[in-house]
């Protein structure tokens, strides 16, 4: 949905978010990985793993030992900019999920010898204003 804000009336062959997702879905490379992709409500790419390829990973892991399924990635360093919630609004567990799954990131990253900036950048610049009378 972020990347229809760039490309909007730039030309006439996306109609909106949705059709953006099918282009992505479409354009995927063919992988033992992904078992199935589908795009959802507004232009959401749901990539689902294959559960086989999943299996022999585990498996291999098993035998070789956790050190050996590192994938050896070409990057040396990311960024990993953690979520941003509002601060002039009540924390709630949604604040959470995106944390979890930036935090994952990062030590996925960090397995793979990769050296990761962990950055996170509070969201709201406004000011919180209280009246009391």
């Amino acid at each position: 949905m972020g990347l229809w804000s760039k490309i909007k009336g730039k030309g006439k062959e996306f109609k909106g978010p949705p059709s953006v997702g099918q282009a992505i879905m479409k354009n995927l490379p063919p992988s033992e990985m992904i078992e199935s992709c589908s795009v959802a409500g507004p232009g959401f790419v749901n990539v689902v793993l294959s559960k086989d390829w999943m299996a022999k990973k585990i498996q291999k892991m098993l035998i070789n030992g956790i050190d050996t399924w590192a994938p050896r990635l070409s990057v040396k360093r990311a960024v990993v900019d953690f979520p941003s919630p509002n601060i002039a609004k009540e924390m709630h567990v949604g604040h959470l999920r995106s944390t979890i799954i930036g935090d994952a990131l990062a030590r996925m990253l960090e397995f793979s010898k990769v050296e990761v900036l962990r950055r996170n950048h509070v969201g709201d610049w406004g000011t919180q204003v209280f009246l009391t009378g």
